[in-house]
């Protein structure tokens, strides 16, 4: 059954967050990719807790974002600054990407809670399947990508959104890095396409405006509404997306409208 994007509530939510229901929450997410538990809104506290339900939660790697008393716990508001920058407005997750992969060990999985939202229809996170981009291929294309690796970069030549400068520290934890185009789920065995439009420099082994172009041709085929799912936001919902088999975007619609978002990290294992 096809469940990505499956939004649960109700006694369903409370049997998965139940002290008993962990396995029930992680199974159900496997499958999913990307799934929503609608209900009241909960404290920092109880959102760390519910994140170790599914792994080990960690620090984000810009501080400016962590809360103060709980560095797992990192806000996500459109009235960010880039205060390391020039100060101005900073609104992330405007294109496709996936978090962390300019790190040598990506986060695995992602939390988000929706403290405030600019009201329904407003702010959507939308998200594509990369297991169903992957598996949708010709088998002449995924022969011809199956073993290419590419650079990924906190600050890539391809960037189409403006990233928060980083501090001296932040910079030395972000050397740039490579990985596999198409990588393996450490946990259920499937493959997906790896994407990060915003954070890969280059293709290994390619000439840039080849390399480009096939990652042009993968962005676009990946995206199609076919494998995406569209999330409406409610205070309170907590979306919980696999980095290791999707992007996601934020849909920039709401202006000076406040959205804010309660973000947890978790840790993942070298993509492979």
């Amino acid at each position: 059954m096809n469940c990505f994007g499956e939004i649960i509530e109700g006694e369903r939510r409370e049997e998965l967050l139940s002290s008993d229901g962990e396995t029930g929450l992680v199974d159900t997410f496997l499958e999913a990719g990307v799934m929503c538990l609608r209900g009241k809104p909960v404290t920092p506290d109880e959102f760390l807790r519910i994140a170790t339900k599914l792994g080990e939660p960690q620090s984000q790697l810009l501080r400016a974002h962590r809360l103060e008393n709980i560095p797992q716990v990192s806000i996500i508001s459109s009235h960010h600054r880039d205060v390391l920058g020039d100060g101005g407005r900073s609104i992330l997750g405007r294109y496709w990407h996936t978090d962390d992969s300019y790190f040598s060990v990506p986060s695995s999985i992602t939390l988000l809670h929706a403290n405030s939202v600019p009201g329904f229809g407003k702010g959507d996170t939308l998200f594509a399947d990369m297991r169903a981009a992957w598996e949708s291929l010709d088998i002449s294309d995924s022969n011809n990508i199956r073993n290419l690796k590419a650079v990924h970069k906190y600050q890539s030549r391809r960037n189409v959104s403006a990233v928060p400068k980083r501090s001296k520290e932040e910079e030395a934890e972000t050397p740039e890095v490579t990985h596999p185009l198409v990588r393996t789920h450490p946990d259920t065995g499937r493959q997906a396409l790896y994407l990060n439009p915003n954070r890969i420099d280059h293709i290994v082994g390619l000439s840039l405006s080849d390399g480009d172009k096939l990652l042009d041709n993968l962005i676009k085929a990946s995206t199609i509404s076919d494998f995406v799912y569209h999330h409406h936001w409610a205070v309170g919902d907590i979306v919980i997306w696999d980095n290791r088999c999707t992007m996601h975007r934020v849909n920039y619609d709401f202006g000076e409208m406040p959205r804010e978002m309660m973000r947890i990290l978790l840790k993942g294992t070298i993509p492979y």
